[in-house]
């Protein structure tokens, strides 16, 4: 077996990798949970599922990052379904959304166009998935809403275990990359809140080592939530863009762009905490001579 293929629980396992994918196996079956990067991830889980003795009978996506679902379109091809929450279902069915979205919702330049935000296959078709029980396979889950990082990320509960996508990244991922990236930074902190909560004792982040104790981890993700919209608030003592506010917040945390698409998933969360400010009554955007300022109120 793989030396990264990890045993949680009765049936419960994990492949930890770049993106880490889940496989819960019973009485021969089994499910994955997210895809990885690329086909070339994707088949070497579905090696790890075949050295159990199971067969994949369907793959969740916890949400629509081209690093969590980009092997979901090869698993598709060999008859596996595919199952997402709606909307982040459709980044699966067209790739090309995630970067779209991360321009603005024009066509990408190319450095958006690598396999980390456009997945090289897309999947025909994708089910769609709500909050609570669900039987698949066989097997008993419970999805839970995760939202933040993604707008309608879902975790995936099994037994005492729960592979929980994106919701916490490990402390080395806070060190490298302070700027997380964020859809919904209300969202995120209401979800890191309820966190510990949950009657799990294994959790399986997207990324890093799995926890066991998930509330230090998520104390730290929503600590670095907050001194980023802090930093955004501070940024806003005279009108500003939200690139200035961007270098502002970069410069704090000592960040130099290596490239365009970093800058633009860090501006993606500069966005969050303004609309984050914006919902508390505490910043307005405003149109002076063709430029759109925020400002405190």
């Amino acid at each position: 077996m793989n030396t990264n293929w990890l045993d949680l629980n009765t049936g419960a396992h994990v492949l930890l990798g770049g993106s880490n994918i889940g496989v819960i196996t019973h009485e021969g079956r089994a499910i994955m949970v997210d895809a990885g990067l690329d086909r070339s991830v994707s088949k070497k889980a579905l090696r790890q599922v075949e050295a159990l003795g199971a067969r994949l009978e369907a793959l969740i996506i916890t949400h629509g990052h081209a690093d969590h679902f980009g092997g979901a379109g090869w698993l598709a091809e060999r008859g596996i379904p595919v199952y997402a929450p709606a909307l982040e279902g459709v980044f699966a069915t067209h790739p090309l959304l995630e970067p779209l979205f991360l321009y603005g919702g024009a066509a990408p330049i190319r450095e958006l166009q690598g396999k980390f935000t456009l997945a090289q296959d897309s999947v025909s078709h994708v089910e769609a998935m709500v909050s609570g029980a669900l039987t698949l396979a066989g097997l008993t889950l419970n999805l839970i809403p995760l939202p933040g990082h993604a707008p309608a990320q879902l975790g995936v509960g099994y037994g005492d275990v729960l592979y929980c996508g994106d919701v916490v990244f490990p402390e080395e991922t806070l060190a490298r990359h302070p700027i997380l990236f964020c859809a919904d930074l209300d969202a995120w902190l209401e979800t890191l809140a309820g966190l510990p909560a949950l009657p799990h004792t294994h959790f399986v982040p997207g990324h890093g080592e799995t926890v066991q104790e998930i509330a230090p981890l998520a104390e730290a993700n929503a600590a670095r939530l907050q001194e980023i919209r802090d930093q955004v608030w501070k940024a806003l003592a005279e009108p500003h863009e939200s690139e200035a506010v961007l270098r502002a917040v970069a410069a704090h945390f000592d960040i130099t762009f290596a490239a365009p698409q970093f800058y633009l998933l860090a501006l993606t969360t500069i966005h969050a905490a303004l609309t984050s400010l914006q919902r508390a009554g505490a910043a307005a955007v405003e149109m002076v001579e063709n430029r759109m300022l925020w400002r405190r109120i």
